[in-house]
């Protein structure tokens, strides 16, 4: 790897099928040439679109990155189960459609999964239970109690007309989600609301972390590029935040570069975040602490002046 000056944001890749989101990390940290990178929100290997890349400073805020929504479009068949809810698994169930489903009851299926739901994690999934993840476990040939988590549909519909091929039966969709949610297993529970095992056959992430598909760059074309040339990809963190901003005092910067505590500022209305600039330059985030009526760090870019 060659040694370059540190450099801070993100960058919007498309990411291709067959690799890992390690392996899109792995890469773009030799093309830009610094060991401090990232990725929000992962995707399996046989699923493409955007995954948002944090470089240097911005990998603070991954956490930040993922809790925004995602949207995903693909296709689900009805008919038949695998054991990784995709094609990527050994075929499990199989069930013959003799009678289609009609498109009102397939869309009552998917009606019934909007908004708040419950999902089980999927035996093949980096989930850890008991210090172990459950694709190991499930690798073993071992049953474990897997674990249920709260997730949010904010939109999900079909997008195309339902086909009927060799008994079963097939569509598109867009699922707009919350972050945590499974979207393989979305495909299994709308077989599951018809009575039918199903597979997620095809996905593509359109948005994640804020970022849409418009704004990201294929991979082999990132890796193609003279680093100068990928810099002008890279979005700086003040353009990605969208969070009231405060400029600071010279007393306020002292404070906030010593990890202060700060009640004199008014709670903001449309934000308990604020983003901390001094002479113009983002510095911090702190967070709005309601039970102790006070500000306090949230992130940190730097200390120096």
């Amino acid at each position: 790897m060659v040694k370059n000056s540190i450099v801070d944001g993100i960058i919007v890749v498309n990411k291709p099928r067959g690799l890992t989101s390690f392996d899109v990390v792995s890469k773009i940290r030799r093309a830009v040439g610094q060991k401090r990178v990232g990725h929000a929100g992962t995707l399996d290997p046989n699923v493409d679109g955007v995954l948002v890349i944090a470089l240097g400073k911005a990998t603070k805020l991954i956490d930040e990155f993922q809790a925004r929504p995602k949207c995903y479009v693909g296709d689900i068949t009805l008919g038949f189960a695998t054991e990784t809810e995709d094609l990527d698994g050994d075929i499990i169930a199989k069930q013959s459609i003799d009678e289609p489903f009609t498109d009102e009851s397939i869309d009552t299926a998917i009606a019934k999964l909007n908004g708040e739901i419950k999902q089980m994690a999927p035996m093949f999934s980096a989930v850890k239970v008991n210090g172990k993840r459950l694709y190991e476990y499930a690798r073993a040939g071992e049953v474990i109690e897997r674990p249920v988590r709260d997730a949010f549909i904010h939109d999900y519909h079909r997008t195309s007309p339902i086909t009927y091929q060799d008994a079963q039966q097939k569509f598109d969709f867009v699922a707009e989600v919350s972050k945590g949610t499974y979207i393989r297993t979305l495909a299994v529970d709308t077989g599951r609301q018809l009575g039918v095992p199903a597979t997620m056959t095809s996905l593509t992430r359109i948005m994640g972390s804020g970022m849409t598909i418009e704004q990201a760059t294929d991979l082999q074309d990132i890796l193609v590029l003279e680093r100068e040339a990928l810099l002008k990809l890279i979005i700086p963190i003040k353009d990605v935040l969208t969070w009231p901003t405060k400029e600071l005092s010279d007393n306020e910067w002292f404070a906030v570069k010593n990890g202060q505590k700060i009640s004199e500022w008014a709670m903001n209305d449309d934000s308990a975040y604020l983003q901390l600039t001094y002479h113009g330059d983002l510095k911090a985030v702190y967070a709005y602490d309601i039970e102790r009526n006070l500000w306090q760090s949230r992130y940190v870019f730097t200390n120096e002046s």
